[in-house]
């Protein structure tokens, strides 16, 4: 068959609109800003009040700026040049200890379009970060991940524990103690379960705690490795990595028959399954093409198509849940390892990381941020960036990190 030369001018100029309008949709993600102007917190009592009060308006506008809702502007004035619609939102905090009473008022109609009042009680940190989701949600109908949290393997002298702190770096708090090796933490749906690997003997089994009661239970104990779990959306499944047959093969364990369904069967090595998050597809890293690539397959196995081909070597799928994205850590041509995001169709990646090595990513729950472990600073630690890779920031100081998951919204 013959095609004209007009024919691939046609073509060509086709590629390119389609990049460009992946790449229009990608970079306006989070959509437009609110304007947002935080007063400053006017409260009654005493000194060591005041200041908590202080230091509860600083975490605020942290949150409210790091959520990528707002432009925020230190007085009203902002809100007028510039601004024809003389649109956005007035923050004010009043009350006498212990209360604190947030205001949030129209700048363009006067009108307040929320009100609520705390007493100041439990961990401060905490504290303000509730009061920051109660803004977010208030504002824009969308739930806040202030009081978020992330879980991570860390390396101790004599193997890795697990641990998870704040969305924002703070309030580390270890989670095992055991002098082994716990790998691959996942959390549960519901917030209160971590599924994670641990070596027992020669094994790596999979167990799940119980954060609200403490106990673990053991998951899965099939010969070889149990690893590399992920929950499906509705928490009745577990999709995960097993080597019980003699090859690395992604399985579906039925939490509630505790039937096992075996998803992939050949001789290439598949894993990592991650849920999409309408639970109705996978996608998993396989070799079957030579070398790692990411593939996706409908829950059952079937309708295999291979989704990454920029790249000789893609690994770390994470589903965004917000649907319409994938990241994954990419090979680039000098070896290093970066983080890059992807339609799933696959249209054309964007590179997000190019300093150091950047792997393991880790959507927010609101789907506009990730966290992942990088070793540009000389070792492994925790960063986050926003999903279109700015502001990227160092979470941890001095931990050797791996492998984070960021925590659904907690009830």
């Amino acid at each position: 068959m013959k095609f004209s030369t007009k024919f691939f001018v046609f073509l060509f100029y086709a590629i390119n609109l389609i990049a460009q309008e992946v790449y229009l949709r990608l970079t306006d993600y989070a959509g437009g800003k609110t304007n947002l102007v935080i007063e400053p917190f006017n409260v009654q009592g005493t000194p060591d009040y005041v200041t908590k009060i202080k230091n509860i308006e600083s975490i605020i506008k942290f949150d409210l700026d790091y959520s990528l809702y707002f432009e925020i502007h230190s007085d009203t004035s902002a809100l007028v040049a510039g601004n024809p619609k003389k649109s956005g939102v007035i923050v004010k905090a009043s009350g006498k200890e212990p209360n604190l009473t947030i205001t949030l008022i129209d700048f363009e109609t006067k009108q307040k379009i929320g009100e609520f009042t705390s007493p100041l009680a439990g961990e401060l940190r905490h504290y303000a970060h509730t009061i920051s989701d109660k803004i977010i949600e208030i504002i824009t109908g969308e739930k806040g991940i202030s009081t978020t949290k992330i879980v991570f393997s860390y390396r101790t002298g004599t193997g890795k524990e697990l641990a998870m702190i704040d969305y924002d770096g703070y309030n580390f708090t270890p989670l095992t103690k055991n002098n082994n090796f716990n790998l691959f933490p996942c959390w549960a749906p519901d917030g209160t379960r971590i599924l994670y690997s641990t070596y027992i003997r020669d094994r790596l089994n999979l167990n799940l705690l119980d954060l609200n009661q403490r106990t673990l239970t053991i998951i899965s104990t099939h010969a070889g490795l149990n690893y590399a779990p992920d929950w499906s959306p509705d928490g009745t499944k577990i999709a995960l990595t097993l080597t019980k047959d003699g090859n690395a093969e992604i399985y579906l364990l039925d939490l509630e028959s505790k039937q096992l369904y075996r998803l992939t069967n050949n001789k290439a090595i598949d894993c990592s399954p991650v849920f999409s998050p309408n639970s109705r597809e996978i996608a998993f890293v396989s070799d079957r093409s030579g070398m790692p690539q990411i593939y996706i397959m409908d829950i059952y196995g079937t309708n295999v198509r291979r989704l990454t081909f920029h790249g000789d070597y893609n690994t770390s799928p994470a589903w965004s849940p917000r649907g319409d994205l994938i990241a994954y850590v990419s090979r680039q041509s000098n070896y290093s390892q970066q983080i890059c995001v992807t339609d799933p169709n696959d249209f054309q990646p964007i590179q997000l990381t190019f300093e150091g090595n950047n792997e393991e990513p880790s959507w927010s729950p609101d789907g506009l941020h990730i966290v992942f472990i990088s070793n540009r600073t000389g070792q492994y630690e925790l960063w986050t960036m926003n999903w279109d890779g700015t502001r990227q920031r160092k979470l941890t100081q001095g931990i050797v990190a791996y492998a984070p998951d960021w925590s659904p919204f907690f009830k």
